[in-house]
Parts: structure tokens; C-alpha cells; sequence
């Protein structure tokens, strides 16, 4: 706990002997506080732990001992069930209590963990020569191989994005050059009638800002509608993000002005006569 550097927020940690005795003592998190009756103090609890009443295959454990521990401490949470999961109840018990084939040892460097490798390897090798050792592995290994899927995500959605945002500029490129192009002759009427060019601009800005405001209006609420597939894709940002929303907004909004200002300023540059004579 203290390589990790997970707090004790509660009570105390083990101690060298009860750790060479086995002990059954225990320390939980706070999820696992959070099961105890409000008001009431899990430290002293004793705690049936299944564990050590039906040990897992190739697992030794003392079962002439009673299968229950003491609760002793309460240290701070740890994702400990994944980056975009709540933290699980967890219950740490000395090592010695129960015999694994394998352990972990973790070890807190200062510097590039890698170059602490063979010392550590030459010390257990002289507690054990024959002591066979595993592949190591640094945090941020595990931590890069919680995150890959939800980058490989996060990139494909980008992509999908970025093509949506393409498409839906050329789409509103593409509607309002058409509307201009049949309203052709009506704009001639326009200006032909002493209507200004800015007139004819902000007909046609308003025009594609109304179309793309009911595109905002039915996008967001299905976005919202969605928040529960995308919260299983994130972490540490919440599915109704406002600043997310916001700039999704102000960025839809740049883009739909400079589709349809090519097309409007078109519309306000046309000659009145050429326009009365289309039809």
C-alpha cells in the first residue's frame, strides 16, 4: 500500500508480526466501509471471508483456522475494477495468509523503474536461486492497456465525426447553392424593387441557419438520448458534459456560416437584370 501510496484514512496497518504469524487481520476500502449500517464503525468487525473457508485450486490456506478476519483499518479507494468502473469493495489481507503459486512484488522507483530490474533479480535469486521470476511490468504498461480500447474508440468516433462534419458542410452547401439557383428570378424581383444586397444575404443566411438550427435541435436530443452507450466509453468526462455540448455547438455553428455564405453572397452579387431574364 505504501508503494501505491494508498492512504490509511482510518485505523492502522499491519505490523511486521502479525504478518509473520498470519494473522487473520484485514484492511478494507472505503467502498467496502460504505456496507456497514450508517453511524456504525467497521474497525474491530469481524468478517467471514469465503477465501478462506473454501480455498481456490492450487491455493493453500490453514483451514484448522477460523475462515473470518478483523478489521483493522480503512484505506483510501483505488480503481481497482478499471478506469471507467466505480471503485469495488476490497478487503487486503496479509500476504502470508494465503499461499498463492505466484506473487507480485511492486517496488517504487524514483526514476525509470527498468533500471531497478537486475538488482531486484540478483536479490531474489539469493534469497532463492531457484526461485523462477516473471515478466515485469511497469504501472504504466497496465495503465496503457486500460486505455488502448477507449483510444481505439475514441479515434474511430473521430473519424466518423470528422466525415459527418464534412458531409453535413457539403449538404448545406450543396441545399442552399440549389435554393439560389431556383430563386434566382425572385431575387432579381428583389433587388430589382430597391431591395439592399444585405437584404438578399440575410434572406439567404437565415434561410440555412433555420434548417441547421432543427438539425441542432434533433442532434443534441439524440445525443442526450445516448448518454448511457457513451458513458461505458468514458472516463473521468460525463456523457452530459455541457462544455462538451457547447463546443459541438459553436464548432457546427462556424462551419454552417461558412457553407452558407459562399452560396448567400452569390445570391447577393447577382445581377438584377441577368435575374429577371432567368427563368
Amino acid at each position: 500500500l505504501r508503494a501505491f501510496q494508498i492512504p490509511l484514512r482510518v485505523g492502522r496497518m499491519f505490523d511486521v508480526s502479525e504478518v509473520q504469524r498470519a494473522d487473520r487481520v484485514a484492511v478494507i476500502n472505503e467502498a467496502a466501509a460504505k456496507l456497514w449500517p450508517a453511524g456504525e464503525n467497521p474497525i474491530g468487525s469481524r468478517l467471514r471471508l469465503g477465501v478462506l473457508e473454501r480455498p481456490p485450486a492450487r491455493t493453500f490456506i490453514d483451514t484448522s483456522r477460523p475462515p473470518e478476519v478483523t478489521i483493522v483499518g480503512i484505506v483510501g479507494n483505488t480503481r481497482n475494477a478499471g478506469l471507467r468502473a466505480e471503485p469495488a469493495p476490497a478487503v487486503m489481507i496479509p500476504y502470508t495468509v494465503v499461499a498463492t503459486l505466484g506473487r507480485t512484488l511492486a517496488i517504487r522507483a524514483a526514476g525509470d523503474p527498468n533500471l531497478l530490474l537486475n538488482p531486484v533479480r540478483g536479490e531474489v535469486r539469493a534469497m532463492d536461486a531457484e526461485q523462477p521470476l516473471g515478466r515485469p511490468i511497469t504501472l504504466s504498461e497496465i495503465m496503457g492497456q486500460e486505455v488502448v480500447q477507449p483510444q481505439f474508440t475514441m479515434a474511430l468516433f473521430s473519424a466518423f465525426a470528422a466525415l459527418g462534419l464534412a458531409l453535413a458542410a457539403a449538404g448545406i452547401y450543396s441545399v442552399l447553392s440549389f435554393h439560389v439557383t431556383r430563386r434566382t428570378h425572385e431575387l432579381g424581383v428583389r433587388m430589382a424593387l430597391g431591395a439592399p444586397r444585405r437584404h438578399i444575404l440575410g434572406l439567404m443566411l437565415t434561410m440555412g441557419g433555420r434548417l441547421v438550427l432543427i438539425g441542432l435541435v434533433i442532434g443534441v436530443a439524440a445525443s442526450i438520448a445516448s448518454t448511457r452507450l457513451l458513458r461505458s466509453q468514458l472516463f473521468g468526462v460525463e456523457a452530459g458534459d455541457p462544455l462538451a455540448y457547447a463546443a459541438v455547438v459553436t464548432l457546427l455553428a462556424l462551419v454552417t456560416l461558412v457553407a452558407c455564405y459562399v452560396p448567400a453572397r452569390r445570391a447577393a452579387s447577382v445581377d438584377p437584370m441577368i435575374a429577371l431574364r432567368q427563368e
